[in-house]
Protein backbone atom coordinates (compact mmCIF):
# COMPACT_ATOMS: atom_id res chain seq x y z
CA UNK A 1 0.00 0.00 0.00
CA UNK A 2 1.55 3.54 -1.09
CA UNK A 3 1.59 6.35 1.21
CA UNK A 4 -0.63 8.43 -0.79
CA UNK A 5 -3.45 5.16 -0.48
CA UNK A 6 -2.50 5.02 2.84
CA UNK A 7 -3.24 9.03 3.27
CA UNK A 8 -6.52 8.60 1.81
CA UNK A 9 -7.68 5.97 3.61
CA UNK A 10 -6.98 7.81 6.99
CA UNK A 11 -8.55 10.79 6.21
CA UNK A 12 -11.57 8.56 5.02
CA UNK A 13 -11.31 7.18 8.37
CA UNK A 14 -11.31 10.36 10.12
CA UNK A 15 -14.15 11.57 8.12
CA UNK A 16 -16.62 9.07 8.60
CA UNK A 17 -15.94 9.11 12.52
CA UNK A 18 -16.52 13.10 12.45
CA UNK A 19 -19.28 12.54 10.55
CA UNK A 20 -20.54 9.96 12.73
CA UNK A 21 -19.76 11.22 15.55
CA UNK A 22 -22.05 14.66 14.86
CA UNK A 23 -24.91 12.31 13.69
CA UNK A 24 -24.53 10.80 17.50
CA UNK A 25 -24.50 14.27 19.13
CA UNK A 26 -27.24 15.36 17.00
CA UNK A 27 -29.46 12.81 18.12
CA UNK A 28 -28.46 13.04 21.73
CA UNK A 29 -29.00 16.36 21.50
CA UNK A 30 -32.64 15.70 19.96
CA UNK A 31 -32.33 16.64 16.40
CA UNK A 32 -33.67 15.25 13.83
CA UNK A 33 -33.33 15.80 9.64
CA UNK A 34 -36.43 17.19 8.59
CA UNK A 35 -36.31 16.40 4.70
CA UNK A 36 -39.10 18.66 3.55
CA UNK A 37 -37.40 21.72 5.14
CA UNK A 38 -34.06 20.03 4.15
CA UNK A 39 -31.89 21.12 7.38
CA UNK A 40 -31.42 19.60 11.02
CA UNK A 41 -34.28 20.32 13.45
CA UNK A 42 -34.93 19.84 17.16
CA UNK A 43 -37.62 17.39 17.41
CA UNK A 44 -40.44 17.23 20.00
CA UNK A 45 -42.94 14.55 21.04
CA UNK A 46 -46.37 13.57 21.80
CA UNK A 47 -48.17 12.19 24.95
CA UNK A 48 -51.20 10.77 24.90
CA UNK A 49 -53.52 8.76 27.60
CA UNK A 50 -56.83 7.58 27.14
CA UNK A 51 -59.46 6.25 28.94
CA UNK A 52 -60.11 3.48 28.56
CA UNK A 53 -55.96 1.97 28.53
CA UNK A 54 -54.47 0.43 26.11
CA UNK A 55 -56.20 2.24 22.55
CA UNK A 56 -54.17 2.03 19.22
CA UNK A 57 -52.46 5.17 18.37
CA UNK A 58 -52.10 6.38 14.94
CA UNK A 59 -50.00 9.44 13.54
CA UNK A 60 -50.84 10.47 10.47
CA UNK A 61 -52.79 6.72 9.76
CA UNK A 62 -49.88 5.30 10.39
CA UNK A 63 -50.22 2.72 13.98
CA UNK A 64 -47.23 3.58 16.49
CA UNK A 65 -48.51 2.40 20.24
CA UNK A 66 -50.90 2.17 22.49
CA UNK A 67 -51.97 4.53 25.16
CA UNK A 68 -50.86 5.86 27.54
CA UNK A 69 -47.81 6.79 25.58
CA UNK A 70 -44.88 9.09 25.11
CA UNK A 71 -44.02 9.40 21.40
CA UNK A 72 -40.47 11.30 20.93
CA UNK A 73 -38.31 12.91 18.49
CA UNK A 74 -41.03 14.04 16.04
CA UNK A 75 -40.45 16.69 13.37
CA UNK A 76 -42.07 20.14 14.25
CA UNK A 77 -45.53 20.21 12.77
CA UNK A 78 -49.34 19.31 12.63
CA UNK A 79 -50.32 15.99 13.03
CA UNK A 80 -53.29 13.78 12.76
CA UNK A 81 -53.86 11.85 15.64
CA UNK A 82 -56.40 8.94 16.10
CA UNK A 83 -57.10 6.86 19.08
CA UNK A 84 -59.36 4.13 18.33
CA UNK A 85 -60.05 0.83 20.09
CA UNK A 86 -62.35 -1.80 19.22
CA UNK A 87 -66.19 -1.62 20.27
CA UNK A 88 -65.88 2.61 20.74
CA UNK A 89 -66.08 5.54 19.24
CA UNK A 90 -62.63 6.55 17.61
CA UNK A 91 -60.98 10.37 19.15
CA UNK A 92 -59.46 12.69 16.43
CA UNK A 93 -57.51 15.61 16.19
CA UNK A 94 -55.07 17.60 14.94
CA UNK A 95 -52.23 18.50 17.12
CA UNK A 96 -49.10 20.55 16.26
CA UNK A 97 -45.44 19.21 17.88
CA UNK A 98 -43.43 21.84 18.59
CA UNK A 99 -39.38 21.82 19.30
CA UNK A 100 -38.54 20.92 22.38
CA UNK A 101 -41.69 20.72 23.76
CA UNK A 102 -44.47 17.78 24.58
CA UNK A 103 -48.17 18.21 23.30
CA UNK A 104 -50.11 16.46 25.77
CA UNK A 105 -53.80 14.91 25.51
CA UNK A 106 -54.71 13.48 28.83
CA UNK A 107 -58.19 13.59 28.52
CA UNK A 108 -59.01 11.38 25.90
CA UNK A 109 -62.71 9.95 26.64
CA UNK A 110 -63.62 6.75 24.75
CA UNK A 111 -67.33 6.26 24.30
CA UNK A 112 -68.60 2.69 23.50
CA UNK A 113 -70.19 2.00 20.57
CA UNK A 114 -72.96 0.08 22.32
CA UNK A 115 -73.39 1.17 25.84
CA UNK A 116 -75.18 -1.00 28.33
CA UNK A 117 -78.23 -0.02 29.67
CA UNK A 118 -79.57 -1.14 33.01
CA UNK A 119 -82.91 -0.98 34.27
CA UNK A 120 -82.99 0.25 37.97
CA UNK A 121 -86.35 0.76 38.90
CA UNK A 122 -89.89 0.84 36.97
CA UNK A 123 -93.09 2.00 37.58
CA UNK A 124 -91.77 5.53 38.74
CA UNK A 125 -94.21 8.01 40.20
CA UNK A 126 -95.16 11.10 38.21
CA UNK A 127 -93.33 13.84 40.29
CA UNK A 128 -90.29 11.63 40.22
CA UNK A 129 -86.83 13.24 40.95
CA UNK A 130 -83.88 11.86 40.17
CA UNK A 131 -81.84 13.91 42.05
CA UNK A 132 -83.59 13.30 44.90
CA UNK A 133 -83.21 9.17 44.19
CA UNK A 134 -79.71 9.41 44.01
CA UNK A 135 -79.01 11.73 46.56
CA UNK A 136 -77.11 14.18 44.81
CA UNK A 137 -74.87 15.97 47.77
CA UNK A 138 -75.92 19.94 47.65
CA UNK A 139 -73.77 22.23 48.84
CA UNK A 140 -76.67 25.42 48.98
CA UNK A 141 -78.76 24.41 51.87
CA UNK A 142 -77.66 26.75 54.57
CA UNK A 143 -76.81 29.44 52.35
CA UNK A 144 -80.26 31.66 51.63
CA UNK A 145 -80.88 35.43 50.45
CA UNK A 146 -82.67 37.70 53.11
CA UNK A 147 -85.12 39.87 51.99
CA UNK A 148 -85.37 42.91 51.54
CA UNK A 149 -81.93 43.47 51.74
CA UNK A 150 -81.16 40.66 48.78
CA UNK A 151 -78.00 40.02 50.73
CA UNK A 152 -76.73 36.30 50.86
CA UNK A 153 -76.16 34.87 54.27
CA UNK A 154 -75.28 31.57 55.54
CA UNK A 155 -77.15 29.79 58.53
CA UNK A 156 -75.30 28.46 61.52
CA UNK A 157 -78.03 26.32 63.12
CA UNK A 158 -75.35 25.21 66.07
CA UNK A 159 -74.47 28.68 67.62
CA UNK A 160 -77.90 30.21 66.35
CA UNK A 161 -76.17 33.08 64.29
CA UNK A 162 -75.85 33.93 60.85
CA UNK A 163 -73.07 35.10 58.58
CA UNK A 164 -73.34 37.45 55.87
CA UNK A 165 -71.80 36.00 52.88
CA UNK A 166 -72.14 38.90 50.25
CA UNK A 167 -71.32 42.79 50.76
CA UNK A 168 -73.76 44.11 48.21
CA UNK A 169 -77.30 43.22 47.47
CA UNK A 170 -78.66 41.30 44.80
CA UNK A 171 -81.24 42.96 42.44
CA UNK A 172 -84.47 43.11 44.01
CA UNK A 173 -87.73 42.49 43.26
CA UNK A 174 -86.10 38.65 42.12
CA UNK A 175 -86.14 34.98 43.22
CA UNK A 176 -83.43 33.51 43.46
CA UNK A 177 -81.37 29.93 43.41
CA UNK A 178 -78.17 29.29 45.57
CA UNK A 179 -75.61 27.17 44.07
CA UNK A 180 -72.88 25.81 45.75
CA UNK A 181 -69.39 23.91 44.78
CA UNK A 182 -67.95 22.17 47.76
CA UNK A 183 -65.32 24.71 48.38
CA UNK A 184 -68.09 26.92 48.84
CA UNK A 185 -67.62 29.12 45.55
CA UNK A 186 -71.46 30.60 45.33
CA UNK A 187 -73.40 31.43 42.52
CA UNK A 188 -77.29 32.68 41.53
CA UNK A 189 -79.59 32.06 39.26
CA UNK A 190 -82.71 34.64 39.14
CA UNK A 191 -85.86 33.54 37.89
CA UNK A 192 -84.96 36.12 35.05
CA UNK A 193 -82.32 33.62 34.37
CA UNK A 194 -79.68 36.31 34.77
CA UNK A 195 -76.94 34.12 36.75
CA UNK A 196 -74.73 35.75 38.90
CA UNK A 197 -70.81 34.32 40.36
CA UNK A 198 -70.23 35.53 43.97
CA UNK A 199 -66.30 36.95 44.01
CA UNK A 200 -64.69 35.37 46.86
CA UNK A 201 -62.31 38.48 47.31
CA UNK A 202 -64.76 41.40 47.05
CA UNK A 203 -67.97 39.54 48.02
CA UNK A 204 -69.72 41.11 45.29
CA UNK A 205 -71.56 39.19 43.24
CA UNK A 206 -70.88 39.55 39.60
CA UNK A 207 -73.28 39.47 36.45
CA UNK A 208 -71.59 36.13 34.50
CA UNK A 209 -73.89 35.75 31.98
CA UNK A 210 -78.29 35.73 31.12
CA UNK A 211 -80.54 33.84 29.43
CA UNK A 212 -79.39 30.56 31.76
CA UNK A 213 -81.74 27.71 32.28
CA UNK A 214 -79.44 25.38 34.57
CA UNK A 215 -75.70 25.32 35.81
CA UNK A 216 -73.32 23.03 37.54
CA UNK A 217 -69.94 23.42 39.57
CA UNK A 218 -67.49 20.57 38.72
CA UNK A 219 -66.50 18.25 41.52
CA UNK A 220 -63.06 19.46 41.09
CA UNK A 221 -64.66 22.89 42.23
CA UNK A 222 -62.02 24.57 39.18
CA UNK A 223 -64.89 25.04 36.83
CA UNK A 224 -68.38 26.22 36.19
CA UNK A 225 -71.03 25.01 33.42
CA UNK A 226 -73.77 26.51 32.42
CA UNK A 227 -75.92 26.81 29.68
CA UNK A 228 -78.69 28.21 27.39
CA UNK A 229 -81.44 27.01 25.44
CA UNK A 230 -78.89 26.61 22.14
CA UNK A 231 -75.37 27.50 24.08
CA UNK A 232 -72.99 25.33 26.31
CA UNK A 233 -70.41 27.59 28.18
CA UNK A 234 -67.42 27.23 30.72
CA UNK A 235 -66.33 29.50 33.20
CA UNK A 236 -62.74 28.57 34.92
CA UNK A 237 -62.68 29.42 38.35
CA UNK A 238 -58.81 28.59 38.57
CA UNK A 239 -56.01 28.42 36.27
CA UNK A 240 -55.61 25.22 34.43
CA UNK A 241 -51.85 24.39 34.00
CA UNK A 242 -52.49 21.16 32.07
CA UNK A 243 -52.97 22.01 27.97
CA UNK A 244 -54.62 23.39 26.63
CA UNK A 245 -54.03 26.19 29.09
CA UNK A 246 -56.89 28.61 30.74
CA UNK A 247 -57.01 31.48 33.01
CA UNK A 248 -59.53 31.78 36.06
CA UNK A 249 -61.99 34.15 34.74
CA UNK A 250 -61.80 32.38 31.03
CA UNK A 251 -65.37 32.13 29.64
CA UNK A 252 -65.67 29.58 26.99
CA UNK A 253 -68.10 28.76 24.24
CA UNK A 254 -68.13 24.97 24.32
CA UNK A 255 -70.94 24.43 21.59
CA UNK A 256 -73.93 26.27 19.85
CA UNK A 257 -76.75 24.04 18.71
CA UNK A 258 -79.53 24.75 16.62
CA UNK A 259 -81.87 22.51 18.58
CA UNK A 260 -83.30 23.22 21.67
CA UNK A 261 -80.56 22.02 24.72
CA UNK A 262 -82.62 20.79 27.69
CA UNK A 263 -80.33 19.75 29.76
CA UNK A 264 -76.59 19.36 30.58
CA UNK A 265 -73.91 17.87 33.20
CA UNK A 266 -70.58 17.53 33.99
CA UNK A 267 -68.73 14.09 33.18
CA UNK A 268 -67.60 13.34 37.13
CA UNK A 269 -65.39 10.71 36.25
CA UNK A 270 -63.18 13.28 33.85
CA UNK A 271 -64.59 17.00 34.38
CA UNK A 272 -63.27 17.32 30.81
CA UNK A 273 -66.47 16.41 29.10
CA UNK A 274 -70.25 17.66 29.25
CA UNK A 275 -73.02 15.22 29.07
CA UNK A 276 -75.64 16.94 27.17
CA UNK A 277 -79.52 16.17 26.51
CA UNK A 278 -81.03 17.57 23.02
CA UNK A 279 -83.64 16.64 21.12
CA UNK A 280 -83.93 12.69 21.57
CA UNK A 281 -80.25 12.64 22.09
CA UNK A 282 -77.65 12.17 25.03
CA UNK A 283 -74.69 13.35 23.38
CA UNK A 284 -71.13 14.10 25.19
CA UNK A 285 -68.53 16.94 23.87
CA UNK A 286 -65.05 17.15 25.16
CA UNK A 287 -63.64 20.48 26.07
CA UNK A 288 -60.33 20.35 24.58
CA UNK A 289 -60.90 23.01 22.07
CA UNK A 290 -57.83 22.31 19.84
CA UNK A 291 -58.43 22.21 16.29
CA UNK A 292 -62.17 20.30 16.69
CA UNK A 293 -63.99 19.07 20.02
CA UNK A 294 -64.67 15.58 19.61
CA UNK A 295 -68.48 15.48 20.09
CA UNK A 296 -70.16 11.77 20.34
CA UNK A 297 -73.68 10.51 20.21
CA UNK A 298 -74.20 8.23 23.39
CA UNK A 299 -77.62 6.89 22.71
CA UNK A 300 -81.10 7.77 21.12
CA UNK A 301 -83.88 8.21 23.43
CA UNK A 302 -86.63 9.95 24.99
CA UNK A 303 -85.97 11.47 28.45
CA UNK A 304 -86.25 14.44 30.81
CA UNK A 305 -83.74 13.92 33.34
CA UNK A 306 -80.27 13.32 33.38
CA UNK A 307 -77.92 13.02 36.13
CA UNK A 308 -74.17 11.67 36.29
CA UNK A 309 -73.64 9.81 39.82
CA UNK A 310 -70.04 10.38 41.54
CA UNK A 311 -71.08 7.35 43.39
CA UNK A 312 -70.48 4.85 41.03
CA UNK A 313 -69.78 6.63 37.97
CA UNK A 314 -72.75 5.80 35.91
CA UNK A 315 -75.06 7.94 33.97
CA UNK A 316 -78.81 7.52 35.48
CA UNK A 317 -81.74 8.91 32.79
CA UNK A 318 -85.30 8.51 32.92
CA UNK A 319 -87.54 7.30 30.16
CA UNK A 320 -91.27 7.11 30.55
CA UNK A 321 -91.89 5.32 33.84
CA UNK A 322 -88.31 3.45 34.04
CA UNK A 323 -85.34 4.54 35.62
CA UNK A 324 -82.13 3.43 33.85
CA UNK A 325 -78.28 3.87 33.62
CA UNK A 326 -75.38 3.73 31.64
CA UNK A 327 -71.65 2.45 32.25
CA UNK A 328 -69.56 5.16 29.87
CA UNK A 329 -66.30 2.99 30.58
Amino acid sequence: MTRRIRRIFLYSITLFFILAASTVLFYAWGYSFDWEKKRPVLTGGLYLKSVPKKAEIYINNKKKDKTPAFIKRLIPREYEIKISKQGYHSWQKKLKVESKLVTEAKNIFLIPLVPNIEIIKENLSENFSLEKYLGVEKYSDDLYIQKPSYILYQADLLNMENEQMSSTPLPSNNDYEIFASSNKRIAALSDKNDLYLLNPGTKIFELISQNVKGLQFSNDNKKLLYFTSSEIWVYYLENVFSQPNKKADDKELITRLSQEIKQAVWNGQTNEHIIFLVGQNIKIIELDSRNERNAVDIIKTNTEQIVYSLKDNKLYFVKEKELLRISLN
